[in-house]
């Protein structure tokens, strides 16, 4: 999931783009019928929705309601927040994904009580969502600090990822030696996701999951969660980090067998040590 951001000053200009067919100019959208409109809208926030005679939404009148609360901050320039989200080709979440993504970036980047708009778009090889937020608030508050959006937006797009089992795509730091380390886990991950996945249907416990790990150079540790390690390179991975499915509890269900005590006595061999060195499980 790739995530951009842009500010703006022109809500009328960005919420017809989201909504109507982008290639048509602005005197072409005075026009507009319902088989003009590109964007789906799957999500809205704080806002009141009409719709007009042809079925379209009254998108003037989200419109007024954005403008009438810039009016309650006249001194803050850019006051529309665009972000968009992007995904790989051939992944296509569902409108479900879609707003659970949406209430977790309103929760991240201060847009709780904020309005709100999100349209998807499918007209392009990746699918995709815009966001339209205002940043200020009912009472006029700027409540969206737009300070280091850029690398925000990329952890935020690495989070997500991964509690949502999305596929991974490259990391938006800033920095040659971030972009270097990201690749390296980011390939740590994959590989390690389709090794415990070439391995689950032919085990049937996590004990036999943890053997057959070991003997390609992984050591598995357990507790209130699971990790790993590469033996070779030390580079440790909690199941979180490989996707929610390869949470400790997910693992289990998809086993179909719940983890044997005797396992989590690892706790009190190698895995205090690990701790020492920065390996937190759970």
């Amino acid at each position: 999931m790739i995530g951009q951001v842009k500010l703006g000053n022109y809500a009328k200009r960005i919420i017809e783009y989201c909504y109507y067919d982008k290639h048509l100019t602005p005197q072409q959208r005075k026009m507009v019928g319902p088989d003009d409109v590109r964007g789906e809208l799957v999500y809205i926030q704080h806002l009141a929705l009409q719709k007009l005679p042809d079925g379209r939404f009254d998108i003037d009148n989200l419109i007024k309601q954005f403008l009438d609360n810039r009016d309650k901050n006249t001194k803050l320039n850019k006051f529309v927040w665009h972000q968009s989200f992007s995904f790989p080709p051939g992944e296509n979440p569902g409108d479900d994904k879609i707003r659970q993504i949406t209430a977790e970036f309103a929760k991240d980047f201060g847009f709780e009580e904020n309005q709100m708009l999100v349209f998807r778009h499918t007209d392009t090889m990746h699918s995709h969502f815009h966001l339209v937020a205002n940043r200020i608030n009912y009472n006029g508050k700027n409540t969206a600090d737009h300070f280091n959006n850029y690398a925000r937006t990329g952890k935020f797009c690495r989070r997500i990822e991964l509690e949502l089992g999305l596929s991974i795509t490259p990391e938006m730091h800033l920095t040659d030696a971030n972009r270097q380390e990201n690749r390296q886990t980011n390939k740590a991950v994959l590989r390690l996701k389709e090794m415990i996945d070439q391995h689950l249907p032919a085990v049937k416990s996590v004990e036999e999951l943890k053997s057959q790990l070991e003997k390609q150079g992984y050591k598995t540790y357990l507790g209130r969660g699971i990790a790993f390690m590469n033996i070779k390179n030390g580079m440790k991975l909690k199941g979180s980090q490989i996707g929610r499915e390869y949470s400790l509890a997910n693992l289990e269900k998809r086993l179909g067998q719940p983890v044997q005590i005797e396992l989590k006595q690892d706790l009190s061999k190698d895995v205090k040590k690990e701790k020492k060195q920065g390996l937190r499980i759970g």
